[in-house]
């Protein structure tokens, strides 16, 4: 299954730092690709969530392997 913007906001927006570690690359690949991230240009509300999920609760994490 190919991950989608809700997919990709709802493992940004979670809790568990194990989890977190892990979908890092995922997400990297997933905004990395044209074709996989198509609703990436239509859905900017969805975006901008995204983007405030990453800088309030990964680049503020306690733990440096997130923040990285």
């Amino acid at each position: 299954m190919e991950p989608s913007m809700e997919y990709c906001l709802a493992q940004v927006l979670q809790k568990d730092v194990g989890k977190r570690l892990q979908v890092g690359q995922e997400l990297i690949d997933y905004f990395s690709d044209k074709q996989k991230s198509t609703d990436l240009e239509h859905d900017q509300t969805m975006l901008d969530k995204m983007v405030d999920g990453l800088a309030t609760s990964w680049v503020n994490s306690s733990n440096y392997k997130v923040r990285l």
